[in-house]
């Protein structure tokens, strides 16, 4: 396939990732086939009326049949039903992604099937919002930010390299990881302070949010993010998050012994050392 110029590309999922997905791929991907698949009137309507897709459907197995490449922008606790339909009418060979933030449990739910016609890689641009719904849709969303791709001795050599350059037409920067890596490090940078903002929305009282600015709406914004898409990741990521929120109270201990200190030097010290390694970033 010349190009990796696919002939029909699903998008199942029309919110904020699977709604820029679409506009990018018009783009990109000018002799395409965009089909959008959601389970909102709204979302389709909107799609349909912006021309960021050709067609729009609530039928999975309308939607992606005869289609090249799927990609998946729905949680991912939904990878698993929607890859069985899409097997059974995809092309022969077809190339599933997904753009999830863990992968260690996605790829062994995936590798413990055999699929007829599909070919899956895991995949997960750096890239989001608190915000929700094809609304908030950005063209050049993926442009913005890092795509991880990670592999299994089970995935297709050949699934993997159309991966690459399909995510190479679309952002500047492609990084390829082991499953497990991805999960510790993305546990780190995206799953803890997630948590870590909810458990602070949480810790305000109702007497202090009316008052909230800038800097507590910054800390918390993630925490915003529906439930829906973020209780799978926590569950499928659990090992690393528990063991990221150890380290985090460790550090809280750190900090409150040299806030409790008479002399501030302690407390400068760490205060300067967080915020050398924030302005490194």
């Amino acid at each position: 396939m010349k190009r990796n110029e696919f002939k029909k590309i699903a998008i199942i999922g029309l919110g904020l990732m699977g709604g820029s997905l679409a506009v990018a791929c018009r783009k990109k991907f000018p002799k395409a086939r965009i089909t959008g698949i959601s389970r909102s009137r709204e979302a389709l309507t909107l799609a349909r009326k912006k021309k960021w897709v050709h067609e729009a459907t609530q039928d999975v197995l309308l939607g992606t049949h005869g289609a090249d490449l799927v990609v998946l922008c729905t949680p991912v606790d939904t990878f698993l039903p929607y890859l069985k339909v899409i097997d059974k009418v995809c092309a022969k060979g077809a190339l599933v992604m997904d753009v999830g933030s863990v992968k260690i449990s996605v790829l062994k739910e995936v590798n413990s099937h055999k699929w007829k016609n599909l070919s899956f890689v895991g995949c997960h641009p750096m890239v989001g919002s608190h915000k929700r719904g094809i609304e908030v849709a950005c063209p050049k969303l993926y442009e913005q930010g890092t795509v991880l791709l990670t592999r299994t001795k089970k995935t297709c050599p050949e699934s993997y390299r159309k991966a690459g350059k399909f995510w190479a037409r679309l952002s500047k920067k492609v990084v390829h990881l082991t499953p497990q890596l991805h999960d510790k490090l993305i546990s780190e940078i995206s799953h803890l302070p997630h948590a870590i903002a909810v458990c602070l929305a949480q810790t305000a009282s109702r007497q202090a949010l009316p008052f909230a600015a800038k800097g507590f709406r910054d800390t918390t914004r993630v925490a915003a993010s529906a439930s829906s898409v973020w209780l799978p990741i926590f569950e499928a990521n659990k090992k690393y998050i528990l063991a990221d929120l150890l380290r985090f109270e460790r550090e809280l201990k750190r900090f409150k012994k040299a806030l409790r200190r008479p002399e501030p030097s302690a407390l400068r010290r760490y205060l300067d050392t967080a915020g050398r390694r924030r302005r490194s970033i």
